[in-house]
């Protein structure tokens, strides 16, 4: 990575007062304009936290873009490029970047570098190199499904998805692919989720024991119980998602059971 060089200046006006001791700090790496519906996505997150960018361009060029966003959301702004190789590259993200103090870091895709995926699997060993193997809560985004395998050992969950549904998985930085998997599956109506009675052979029994047992739908598919109905405040059922494993039945109107393909 290099430092800011020439656009000291440029960079210094897009630096705010340092962040709270109970304001969390995240990362973004291979930042752009082009992600900027991102950062109004993270600027939202309660508390909001203070952001360090990390990306290709020089600061006075993406300063315009930055100078939309709330004021004191980006903390830092760095140019920086991997093309000192990984040694060089961990130390800036240890040195400069303060990358082992951060809560998230959120690796986006870097295009026109080759190989994306493979960049941004490098990007992640000089992460866990900076941090010397005890990396924060790292997010990367993937643009190939198949490639999430490749992060493995890394400390990172990954992520992969289409378009515009980055801004509003990533502002959370706690979506790992088989729940994106799971939620693009529901949006799409290939899954759907049913309220079924309670086995009355179950009607003794706990949630665990419910999940256990309710397996199949009536054609033979997998299912996963994911909640239950029971009295709520003025004895109206209420929903109940993913209820205490012990959580008796015996009080339970109906459970809430997510199954397969929409007919």
């Amino acid at each position: 990575m290099t430092d800011r060089g020439d656009t000291a200046a440029a960079a210094e006006e897009l630096a705010t007062a340092p962040a709270g001791p109970s304001r969390p700090r995240w990362v973004v790496i291979h930042w752009t304009p082009e992600a900027l519906g991102l950062v109004r996505a993270i600027a939202a997150a309660e508390p909001r936290p203070a952001l360090t960018l990390i990306g290709p361009a020089p600061a006075d060029e993406v300063a315009a873009a930055l100078a939309s966003l709330p004021e004191g959301h980006v903390e830092k702004y760095w140019q920086g490029s991997a093309s000192g190789g990984v040694e060089a590259l961990a130390r800036f993200f240890a040195d400069t970047a303060h990358l082992p103090t951060a809560d998230a870091i959120v690796v986006l895709p870097l295009r026109g570098h080759g190989e994306t995926d493979a960049f941004s699997r490098l990007v992640c060993t000089a992460i866990q190199r900076a941090c010397k193997g005890r990396p924060p809560h790292v997010v990367v985004a993937v643009e190939d499904p198949e490639a999430t395998h490749e992060f493995e050992g890394l400390g990172v969950a990954t992520i992969f998805y289409p378009g515009f549904l980055r801004a509003a998985l990533l502002a959370h930085a706690c979506v790992d692919l088989g729940a994106f998997r799971f939620m693009l599956a529901l949006l799409g109506g290939r899954l759907r989720v049913e309220t079924w009675p309670v086995p009355p052979e179950l009607r003794a029994g706990t949630f665990r024991e419910a999940c256990i047992e309710i397996e199949v739908d009536r054609r033979g598919r997998p299912v996963t119980l994911i909640g239950l109905f029971a009295p709520g405040e003025g004895a109206e059922p209420a929903m109940l998602l993913s209820p205490a494993p012990g959580r008796p039945l015996r009080d339970a109107s109906a459970l809430l059971v997510l199954t397969g393909e929409a007919e």
